[in-house]
């Protein structure tokens, strides 16, 4: 019974959010600019102030904030797959030596760690232009084109 209220309570968040985001009294570009840019933020480690982040940098690039918000929170979740997918695209850029785990290797250790810092940053500033295009592009054509659909989808048919 806890997890299923649980569970409902998030879905109940989650359909505040979008209808919060789909009433908004601002152009399509600036939504999805703003959803874009908070998104993308969960491609960096930002240590548990993401949110914030994502509304400011929202607000610096001209975006709405809210919906900077809204995008900061919406795949926080999903920063280790993000976190992974860095290490993994920056790995095909920058291929990592391994050390033989058997051996003390104290100072080829740091080197490794280095490599893999090297990794993720050319991984994480590939990835972020990629997903920042395809999501504001995807975005801005929802925002513009189904937004009364959507809007009365969520608010009447979406029961919770």
């Amino acid at each position: 019974m806890g997890v299923d209220l649980m569970i409902r309570k998030k879905l109940r968040q989650c359909k505040c959010l979008t209808l919060k985001l789909l009433r908004l009294k601002d152009n399509s570009h600036s939504i999805a600019l703003g959803f874009t840019v908070g998104l993308l933020i969960n491609f960096v480690p930002s240590f548990g102030i993401g949110p914030f982040i994502s509304t400011a940098i929202a607000k610096v690039f001209k975006g709405n904030s809210f919906a900077g918000l809204v995008g900061g929170v919406s795949l926080i979740w999903a920063f280790p797959f993000f976190f992974y997918l860095n290490l993994v695209v920056g790995y095909l850029f920058y291929p990592i030596d391994v050390i033989d785990p058997s051996i003390d290797y104290s100072s080829e250790a740091v080197d490794v760690g280095l490599q893999l810092g090297k990794a993720f940053f050319i991984g994480m500033f590939i990835n972020l232009p990629i997903f920042g295009i395809i999501t504001y592009f995807i975005m801005n054509s929802i925002v513009r084109k189904y937004r009364e659909t959507m809007l009365t989808y969520v608010h009447k048919k979406w029961n919770l």
